[in-house]
């Protein structure tokens, strides 16, 4: 009787491909793979046991697997652990004065103040408002513009009249020259920070009207 395999075994679970031991404990992980290298001690011939060398081998494999997956999941605890700290210290930003690049507005049912600021003077500007979705709501232009800071208000109706719903907003600003080329915009927020929102993994500062991500904060003003 010829001694049996953890190949041997594993070509007899149907599903999983024999030929190499590795990629069988990779994809079952080091509990699976234990208790087929036990099995495979229960059914070797006493009279043609395993080579020493080979299972020592599939022990230091199956400790790498373990090691592996040990490793996994302490990276993923001390992720989550990074994450909850960072939410924690971005608190701190709550009632401090901000500037930041960034294009969503929250309209709570009162006009909305876009600010932004113009690359050089504009014969004809004109500020596009979104659903988050991308549905474009609202158009509003305002003609000829000066270079610099400039602002729209935005009264939260739609094209045709109506009130849109509350929520969150983006908003983009095309503007041309006299010659008809495009003049370049930035879009800001400035003011102080009145709250937090966590979504998607991301941090939003609501500043007024306008949310901004932390990446986006350009400077803090000192109190």
């Amino acid at each position: 009787m010829s001694a049996v395999g953890l190949d041997s075994i594993l070509a007899n679970q149907g599903s999983i491909d024999s030929s190499t031991q590795t990629a069988a404990s990779n994809s079952m992980g080091k509990d699976t793979f234990l208790k087929l290298l036990v099995t495979q001690l229960q059914y070797q011939d006493p009279l043609n046991p395993v080579e020493n060398t080979e299972f020592t081998a599939q022990l230091a494999q199956f400790s790498t697997l373990e090691t592996l997956t040990d490793m996994g999941e302490s990276m993923d605890q001390m992720s989550y652990l990074q994450g909850s700290l960072n939410n924690i210290q971005t608190l701190s930003f709550i009632g401090k004065q901000v500037s930041a690049q960034g294009n969503i507005v929250h309209f709570n049912g009162e006009d909305v103040n876009i600010n932004f600021t113009l690359d050089d003077r504009a014969a004809d500007a004109q500020v596009n408002i979104y659903t988050e979705e991308g549905t474009r709501v609202r158009s509003i232009t305002m003609g000829e513009l000066a270079a610099g800071d400039a602002t729209c208000v935005w009264d939260g109706t739609d094209a045709s009249g109506e009130t849109v719903s509350q929520g969150r907003y983006t908003f983009t600003v095309q503007a041309t020259d006299y010659s008809g080329l495009a003049v370049g915009s930035t879009s800001y927020a400035m003011g102080e920070v009145t709250g937090v929102r966590y979504d998607g993994g991301i941090t939003y500062l609501i500043i007024g009207d306008k949310e901004v991500t932390i990446s986006d904060v350009e400077k803090i003003v000192a109190e």
